[in-house]
């Protein structure tokens, strides 16, 4: 059963599911939706499979007042250079965050190798591979998460309208939401890279 991650709610998703397609024209990029159970896993695996160092983003909404101040719509932020161990422990920690935050987009390239994975909103994934043992690595995982290539993804997205609305909300658990992320990473090395 496909369900969306605790904090997006969209009234009717009888249409999603897990799946992904290779973008026409690209062969190295990926699109990607899972059911919200296993996106950790899938991303957990991804990341063990690229090369390191790796960096880690996330991209925050900004306020109102920010936009008009700042011209982005979001706050950008980066911690470079991790190792595999370093993007581990960001997910045990914030991954339960990460996932069921319904307002975040967040990912991890490689600072050499270019690959990429981007979670976007309502938790679409776009992937680049930089090589052809990726993209096989890639589709392996994906599978295994029980997503299903097709010609043309179904995503959020596409089904969103008047009478099926969706709503995001912020997550936070023991008080912590992904907003106090860049402060908790600063003495790591996060930093802020403008706007969006």
């Amino acid at each position: 059963m496909f369900t969306m991650p605790l904090g997006i709610d969209i009234p009717d998703i009888s249409g999603l599911k897990s799946a992904y397609e290779i973008s026409r024209g690209n062969e190295g990029c990926i699109s990607a939706l899972l059911s919200a159970d296993k996106l950790s896993g899938f991303i957990n695996s991804f990341v063990s499979a690229m090369a390191e160092p790796i960096f880690f983003f996330i991209e925050l909404p900004c306020t109102a007042d920010e936009e008009k101040a700042l011209g982005g719509k979001y706050k950008l932020y980066y911690l470079d250079n991790c190792t595999k161990p370093v993007i581990a422990a960001i997910m045990k920690t914030y991954g339960t965050l990460l996932i069921n935050d319904g307002v975040c987009r967040f990912g991890f390239g490689g600072n050499e190798s270019g690959d990429e994975l981007y979670v976007q909103s309502y938790k679409v994934m776009s992937i680049y591979c930089s090589n052809a043992k990726l993209k096989a690595k890639t589709e392996e995982l994906l599978k295994k998460a029980g997503a299903e290539k097709t010609a043309e993804l179904l995503t959020p997205w596409d089904i969103l309208s008047e009478e099926n609305g969706g709503v995001c909300v912020r997550a936070e658990q023991d008080g912590v939401s992904l907003f106090d992320l860049p402060e908790l990473l600063k003495d790591a090395g996060m930093y802020s890279a403008g706007v969006v």
